[in-house]
């Protein structure tokens, strides 16, 4: 390995790096400023941590175009754990119809498969067409009318191709076949980058991830609610809310937030907002865009290299390949011995790579620039696999 190459890194689908240098200050400094148990206590420490976090609950919100009229963030510690508790707390009965796309996490997946086996939900996968990676309209419409779906779950974007989802035309289109269907968008790779209109009651809960798309830190995120739906509670502890109830309380936030929260976390999170909101998502996008057209264009011209392409206005900052003759995991190392960090595999969306025909090779080789890339760093990954293939 290079010793004096700085590395390139190159895996913000799997969290964001380096952060914006305010993130880690704010942690910093709250830890050492009196650092308390936010919620516990009206002592000037508690009252402090208090204040951060619910100005940060606001900033969420208006970052995510949510209303802000309400309560309707709350935090916990990763997505998955979000996912679990909206997937696990939505009533469900056998024989109900449970749908996702294929490009889903396991974060849902597993929480679904845990609801087949112990309820005998029936889950269906949305029909997308193999190549143009469009809904297939009709075959769902069918589907539907013979299955309506109760649970609609969706990745806004996939971890695996970047592909963009039509969320907001198949939560209508649900809607349209059942008014009372459960509506989940897994935000993580997308939430508040790419907006989508979370008050005109389409959507019932979109779950994101402060240490990817937000450019936060690791320990916090959470759930929008963008509806008058509340699941039930699935995790119990203390809140510092109505603790002579043996029950969790009712309201948001303290319905979904027991235990400590992560408040220096949180800290860094709201500097991450504040630096999203001083950024403007148009030129963190439009940067992102621009390093992936250059990487895209690059590598479809050279031999050997199956791409797995969307479009530059139906997908974020993802791009995955199999390299002819190499394992996705070889490639991964030696990129590695470059100082260019990647990530090769099934990046826990095993359906997603069933369905682009990759699982047989072991998965993908997946490149996902941030705002903090360079084109000259795109420039020295073109170079290295040029080197690789001559």
């Amino acid at each position: 390995m290079p010793q004096d190459q700085p590395i390139i890194y190159l895996d913000n689908a799997a969290t964001s790096y380096p952060k914006p240098e305010q993130v880690w200050h704010a942690m910093d400094e709250f830890a050492r400023s009196g650092g308390a148990n936010a919620n516990r206590g009206q002592n000037p420490f508690a009252r402090k941590a208090s204040r951060l976090v619910e100005e940060t609950r606001f900033k969420v919100a208006n970052w995510l175009g949510l209303d802000t009229s309400s309560i309707r963030i709350t935090f916990v510690p990763s997505a998955s754990i979000a996912l679990n508790q909206v997937i696990l707390g939505t009533p469900l009965k056998a024989g109900e119809g449970v749908y996702l796309s294929p490009f889903e996490h396991n974060s849902v997946l597993r929480p679904v498969e845990h609801l087949r086996q112990s309820i005998g939900i029936v889950v269906q996968e949305i029909p997308f067409h193999q190549t143009q990676l469009t809904v297939e309209r009709d075959k769902l419409w069918a589907m539907w009318r013979q299955l309506p779906p109760q649970l609609l779950i969706l990745s806004q974007a996939s971890n695996v191709c970047g592909l963009i989802l039509p969320v907001e035309e198949l939560a209508a289109l649900a809607r349209n076949i059942n008014p009372a269907v459960v509506i989940i968008v897994d935000g993580a790779q997308a939430a508040g980058l790419y907006p989508l209109n979370l008050n005109n009651g389409l959507i019932d809960y979109l779950v994101w991830s402060g240490h990817k798309s937000f450019y936060g830190p690791f320990g916090v995120a959470g759930i929008a609610f963008c509806s008058e739906k509340r699941p039930v509670p699935v995790f119990f502890g203390g809140t510092g809310t109505f603790s002579e109830s043996l029950q969790m309380p009712e309201e948001l936030p303290s319905a979904y937030e027991p235990g400590s929260l992560n408040s220096p976390a949180i800290a860094g999170l709201n500097a991450a907002l504040d630096w999203l909101f001083a950024t403007g998502r148009d030129n963190i996008t439009n940067h992102v865009s621009k390093l992936m057209l250059i990487l895209q264009e690059n590598l479809a011209s050279l031999s050997g290299i199956r791409l797995i392409k969307v479009s530059a206005e139906r997908r974020v900052g993802v791009l995955s390949c199999n390299l002819q003759g190499v394992t996705p995991q070889s490639l991964e190392e030696y990129l590695g011995n470059q100082n260019i960090s990647v990530r090769a595999g099934l990046h826990c969306s095993p359906k997603a790579h069933s369905f682009l025909d990759t699982i047989g090779r072991g998965g993908t080789v997946r490149f996902s620039p941030g705002f903090f890339n360079t084109t000259l760093e795109i420039g020295e990954v073109i170079s290295t696999f040029i080197s690789l293939i001559e």
